[in-house]
């Protein structure tokens, strides 16, 4: 019986260490979290406060300080677009605003103030037309973020789950429980498309902004090709391929061509 004893106040000796150990562990990892976010956080109130005291100049290094350090989201990206605004960087203003509206493809100020940038472009790119319904299923695809399509899938995916329970185990709801079930699973199955092509859409390299003053689009991918036209900061380009320093563009309205690639920024 002692002998019992002295293994079980090990045993119990060895648990409290271990729940010691799991509880400073946790607190380390709360602390380095913490730390890491306290720094964010007064940046973000430096540059917000050096752009209401309209020194625009700092809140940009700050904003970019921010996103090198990792804290890439809607609102930073936002705030630094208006940062580059009030400077009249504009094709900075738009590369920003165009990144903040992947992020948030819902938020009406961006929106606004991207519309209110490309006004001040020189360029007048007139967009092909597209079919209504292509029109608006890219509407609707980009009415969310990835991470929201993703909720709404994982949601789905658990209702099902439930339905399938309730299939399982109440017999008076089998029917009802099987088709719910079904139907929950193939609504989570569209919605994963929906956050995969729109993920696709918002850290894909396929579009960017001219950055450089202006540039002439060339009919190949060398310094002696023909010169097409001549585009300016703020223009959107679809990259379509690339040879060496070149890239091979489209622009909204359809014209095609060769760009160097260090006039432009990727979004």
């Amino acid at each position: 019986m002692k002998r019992k004893l002295n293994i079980a106040s090990k045993l119990t000796s060895v648990s409290t260490a271990s729940v010691r150990m799991s509880v400073i562990m946790i607190f380390c990892l709360l602390s380095a979290f913490y730390v890491s976010a306290e720094p964010a956080s007064k940046l973000f109130n430096i540059a917000t406060d050096a752009y209401k005291a309209k020194n625009y100049p700092q809140s940009i290094d700050a904003y970019q300080k921010l996103l090198s350090d990792g804290y890439r989201n809607a609102s930073v990206y936002y705030n630094l677009g208006n940062s580059y605004y009030k400077t009249d960087q504009i094709s900075l203003a738009i590369l920003n605003y165009e990144r903040a509206l992947r992020l948030a493809p819902s938020d009406d100020d961006i929106r606004f103030n991207l519309k209110l940038a490309n006004l001040k472009t020189v360029d007048r790119i007139i967009p092909v037309p597209q079919l209504y319904i292509v029109s608006k299923w890219r509407s609707f695809a980009g009415s969310q973020s990835s991470r929201s399509w993703a909720i709404f899938s994982v949601v789905c995916l658990w209702l099902a789950l439930i339905a399938f329970a309730i299939y399982l185990f109440i017999g008076s709801m089998r029917k009802s429980g099987f088709f719910s079930g079904a139907l929950l699973i193939l609504f989570s199955l569209f919605f994963f498309y929906l956050s995969y092509s729109q993920s696709q859409a918002e850290f894909g390299a396929g579009q960017a902004i001219l950055t450089a003053t202006n540039t002439y689009i060339k009919s190949a991918p060398d310094a002696s090709g023909t010169d097409l036209f001549i585009i300016h900061e703020g223009v959107k380009l679809n990259i379509l391929d690339r040879v060496g320093e070149w890239s091979k563009i489209r622009l909204g309205d359809g014209k095609v061509g060769w760009v160097q690639q260090n006039t432009f920024t990727v979004i």
